[in-house]
């Protein structure tokens, strides 16, 4: 039911034709970032894992830019692939109004729980991980130690929640939606037979996607700074 609602409003569906590939520009602007950010939490660390906000005024910040993107990511994603089951309206998140299904900034209860229980995944994930390597190498007190590391949930839960709302804001705002009297669906470009529904047609969801986890990376990178969690 979830895959034939989703490709009757996905604009890049074609009948006959395998959808949900990802081009490069879409890994890039998924991927790049935190490939980055666990680069430098790598030589900064020298490797190994570290409780966070013990060891060093490095690693801490890089965990929760790390955990703040991929949070955002896949609140969006969650949201997006999950939201289309919602049997109510979605409503742009600058007016309140009730649009199409599809509509960039359009947002719906369910959308919003679905991208807070996606970030909170990947927060899951960060925390079982430091369970699990310390516990596999046999440093079962460390295991233990991270068994503490319950922060990392917030972080992800509220980066996926927070990053589609902040997604959502930009789709509606600078971001294109209209409605294609030919394809009967939302499109996110202009055109002869599109009628523009909200947005500037100056970023793409890529592009939407990248800022909106940057943002949240580096809101969470600097936070953690000014919150004082690195202790050395």
């Amino acid at each position: 039911v979830g895959s034939s609602l989703k490709k009757a409003i996905d604009e890049h569906y074609v009948p006959g034709k395998e959808s949900g590939g990802r081009d490069w520009i879409q890994v890039a602007a998924n991927g790049l970032v935190p490939t980055f950010l666990a680069m430098s939490y790598s030589f900064a660390t020298g490797g190994p894992e570290y409780l966070l906000g013990v060891n060093n005024a490095f690693e801490t910040p890089l965990a929760a830019a790390f955990i703040g993107y991929y949070g955002c990511c896949c609140g969006d994603t969650w949201s997006s692939e999950l939201g289309v089951l919602s049997k109510q309206m979605p409503r742009l998140i600058t007016t309140g109004q009730e649009v199409k299904p599809g509509t960039n900034g359009g947002v719906t209860s369910l959308g919003l729980a679905a991208s807070a229980a996606g970030g909170f995944a990947v927060g899951f994930a960060f925390w079982l991980g430091g369970l699990f390597v310390p516990a596999v190498t046999g440093n079962f007190g460390l295991a233990l130690q991270f068994a503490a590391q319950w922060p990392v949930l917030v972080i992800g839960t509220g980066s996926g929640l927070v990053g589609s709302l902040m997604d959502s804001l930009l789709g509606a705002t600078v971001q294109f939606s209209g409605y294609c009297s030919e394809r009967k669906r939302m499109v996110s470009k202009p055109g002869a037979s599109v009628t523009r529904t909200s947005g500037l047609n100056f970023l793409s969801n890529s592009a939407v996607n990248f800022v909106t986890a940057s943002l949240c990376a580096l809101v969470l990178y600097y936070g953690t700074v000014f919150a004082g969690l690195p202790r050395v």
